[in-house]
């Protein structure tokens, strides 16, 4: 498969774990969803040339994202739906989430990863984005006033990132991700 075939069909797959976790924690299925985002994962490694390197990346995101969104729920920044235990801890559909967002550092996102500073502005814009859009579907409720939250937001991916960018350009000695034979 071609890279811009690649980069499409990854942005894709992406997209559909994303509606299909916040959808399903939206509506009160939540481990839907994370099921669904952990298939798509599957598909990827199975797809892509570098599973070890992707897989790698998909550790480092999850466990990110596990660290930015205990922060964000522990900071007060958003209440989620669809199975956050004491909301103190993201719930399963979250996590997956970020865990397959890894999925495209290498894809889709290669572009943007591969430049800091664009790196560090998709952050700062594409978290709170996709937190509104979250909270619109009704897989969460964003604090009010919302200005505070939306900064939190803002800063915590943008930290993460400087730190996939960071973590991506260490994988890139296999190269562009690639799906199908060798």
């Amino acid at each position: 498969m071609t890279p811009r075939a690649t980069a499409v069909v990854n942005y894709l797959l992406y997209q559909a774990g994303w509606f299909a976790a916040v959808g399903g924690a939206a509506l009160g299925h939540g481990t839907v969803g994370a099921v669904v985002a952990a298939a798509l994962i599957a598909v990827h490694l199975t797809l892509t040339r570098d599973r070890s390197g992707d897989a790698r990346l998909v550790v480092i995101a999850t466990l990110t994202g596990l660290a930015v969104e205990t922060w964000q729920l522990r900071a007060g920044t958003y209440v989620t739906l669809g199975g956050a235990p004491a909301g103190m801890v993201p719930p399963l559909w979250l996590l997956a989430l970020w865990a397959q967002f890894a999925t495209t550092f290498r894809c889709s996102l290669r572009g943007v990863l591969a430049r800091p500073a664009a790196a560090l502005a998709f952050g700062a814009v594409g978290g709170p984005i996709a937190f509104l859009a979250g909270e619109r579907l009704g897989a969460v409720t964003l604090a009010i006033p919302l200005w505070p939250g939306l900064l939190r937001l803002a800063g915590g991916w943008m930290l993460a990132l400087a730190l996939f960018a960071w973590a991506t350009r260490g994988a890139r000695g296999t190269g562009r991700a690639r799906y199908g034979r060798p």
